[in-house]
């Protein structure tokens, strides 16, 4: 028993040295709160195992850019914004025919990859919405919008895989995880509909929607949407939502008081 507990022990040890060991390369790639970050762990050794140099040939450094916009908003000014080294998230593109997205609630989304053939992309597989990865080229131009276009080369943190996505795909934080009033500013997400506040949905000619508690809602930017909220203090949150499940073919455009709505995706 007592060879059995000195094992024990220097196995202990011998822990305890490799993790004080380690601690000098994880404090290279710690999180905001102090806790090393896995993401940009992970990224640093996608970048090393395919052997990709920074655009002055020295080493990429993976960065969190939490204040960055990501989608091709520019950064200061009218500047190309830097995404190489960036790590973030692939994600759904917000899109114009959002309302036509009846099977939503069927998750997890998936959205395009794409391979790169000269100097032109070709749709080339899927990856999936949430998707961690690292930035590690771009290709930009700018839109008549005074947003980018273009793609960008990353490498998905989950499969060590290479491949692009458009800009639009990119974001740099997860913002499915902010205040639901935030969170329709980074793209599309899924709410639980709960009436705790007590004001009906209204849709753009301030009619009411009531729905039921447990009704799914697809959250978007009001720029999906040709119509402006009847009330602004009660109801300022742009949703859609498909009375008829999968068998409508357009949804129905309805704002909402955000203590009403819970966040599941």
């Amino acid at each position: 028993m007592a060879g059995r507990f000195v094992s024990i022990l220097k196995r202990g040890s011998a822990l305890l040295l490799a993790l004080f060991l380690a601690m000098p390369a994880l404090s290279a790639a710690e999180s905001p709160s102090g806790l090393p970050d896995t993401d940009l762990l992970l990224a640093g050794n996608a970048i090393r195992s395919f052997g990709v140099t920074g655009p002055d040939g020295g080493e990429l450094v993976p960065r969190r850019e939490s204040d960055m916009a990501g989608r091709g908003v520019p950064d200061h000014g009218l500047d190309e914004p830097d995404y190489v080294g960036v790590v973030g998230f692939a994600t759904l593109p917000p899109s114009e025919k959002v309302s036509t997205f009846s099977g939503f609630s069927k998750t997890p989304w998936g959205t395009a990859a794409y391979e790169r053939e000269g100097d032109k992309w070709a749709a080339s597989g899927s990856v999936q919405h949430k998707t961690p990865v690292v930035v590690v080229d771009q290709v930009l131009r700018p839109g008549p919008d005074q947003r980018y276009r273009g793609y960008l080369q990353v490498i998905r943190l989950d499969y060590n895989e290479m491949l692009w996505l458009k800009v639009t795909q990119f974001v740099p934080m997860p913002y499915w995880t902010l205040p639901v009033t935030e969170a329709v500013k980074g793209g599309l997400c899924i709410a639980v509909y709960r009436n705790a506040s007590r004001y009906d949905p209204k849709d753009g000619k301030a009619r009411s929607g009531a729905l039921p508690d447990g009704t799914h809602v697809l959250l978007c930017e009001r720029g999906n949407s040709r119509y402006n909220t009847p009330d602004e203090e009660h109801n300022p949150l742009l949703g859609i939502v498909f009375p008829n499940g999968e068998k409508s073919e357009t949804g129905t455009f309805l704002f909402f008081n955000p203590s009403d709505l819970t966040i599941v995706y």
